[in-house]
């Protein structure tokens, strides 16, 4: 999720900043119904419900028990880059401050499913939503399984943007066609998912004509310019993006679109012109062993964005999260 901290140097503070960011699943059909040879659901509405609601208590449960039993927890809650994600949040856990650390909680009170793919479809799929535990914000969980009958398991866990519209789906009790190759959208997955990428990299973002202004780019773009200028001219700073995987999602109702899940791996490198002694955040040390910077920082991140894309017009980015999983600095 989007984070941020107060630093104590200049250069220090670019580098929390970048470390500390917080914040298409396919079937045989091509057609923009995915599915629309039958109408039955992966799951029946009773079961995604109940589904949904042990799923989310699980990796909520799962995210701050940093013992041994949490690590095995967490496997079983989570899957791919959202399990990824969590063991790093749960290294970083014991250096956050209480404060951080409740704005982060997410509520296992009131999950609701927004919709499930359709019998056929693989993986099966639940979208389901919940809130943040602090302030009632949204967010977004994608849970996935092998077979319809489960474990099902997080693949992604996105707080909704302010302001971001999520869009309405076919009743549970039909299910939601699967996305396909993206035939009947204003632009495949793929080529949204790298144009984000494109116009979020530092220096020299693209303008992207598939994707409208969100305030998550936004945030993205005046950051990086923000870290940028914080080395004072002491260093260089870059961020780049690399599409990994469209990661599920499915079609909006009456034909309008769908819901995309993708993951991204994000690279934030700092290189300083003369030597420094910077002594990183105590997250980072124990995420990394990193004790001490005096030339150069590299940092990974895994962003896992959820985009809505039309069937036409502008794209739009509408939840997101940030998780720094690994680092390295001499």
């Amino acid at each position: 999720m989007p984070r941020s901290a107060t630093r104590r140097r200049a250069f220090a503070a670019a580098l929390a900043c970048a470390a500390m960011l917080s914040a298409c699943t396919g079937n045989a059909d091509d057609g923009p119904d995915g599915g629309a040879a039958t109408a039955t659901p992966v799951v029946a509405p009773s079961a995604a419900d109940s589904s949904a609601q042990s799923a989310v208590s699980a990796a909520v449960a799962a995210s701050t028990d940093v013992t041994a039993a949490g690590a095995a927890a967490r496997a079983k809650a989570f899957t791919g880059s959202a399990l990824v994600s969590a063991n790093a949040a749960a290294k970083m856990l014991p250096g956050r401050t209480a404060g951080e650390k409740a704005d982060a909680e997410v509520s296992t009170e009131g999950v609701k499913v927004l919709a499930v793919s359709r019998a056929g479809d693989t993986p099966a799929q639940i979208l389901a939503q919940t809130t943040l535990k602090k302030t009632g914000a949204p967010v977004l969980v994608l849970l996935t399984a092998k077979t319809p009958a489960g474990p099902y398991q997080v693949a992604a866990l996105t707080p909704v943007l302010p302001s971001a519209k999520i869009d309405s789906f076919d009743p549970t009790i039909d299910g939601s066609p699967a996305i396909g190759n993206g035939k009947g959208l204003a632009a495949t997955p793929d080529e949204v998912v790298a144009s984000f990428a494109d116009s979020v990299r530092f220096p020299g973002p693209a303008t992207s004509k598939l994707l409208a202004v969100d305030p998550f780019t936004e945030q993205l773009r005046q950051s990086a310019s923000a870290q940028s200028q914080a080395l004072n001219n002491q260093g260089t700073f870059t961020q780049s993006w690399t599409p990994k995987d469209v990661i599920g999602g499915v079609r909006l109702k009456d034909g309008q679109g769908a819901i995309v899940f993708a993951d991204l791996e994000r690279h934030d490198a700092i290189a300083m012109r003369t030597p420094q002694k910077l002594t990183p955040d105590k997250e980072l040390t124990l995420l990394t062993g990193i004790k001490q910077i005096t030339s150069e920082a590299k940092l990974t991140s895994n962003e896992i964005i959820a985009i809505v894309i039309p069937a036409s017009g502008q794209s739009r980015v509408v939840a997101a999260s940030d998780q720094i999983v690994a680092g390295s600095g001499r």
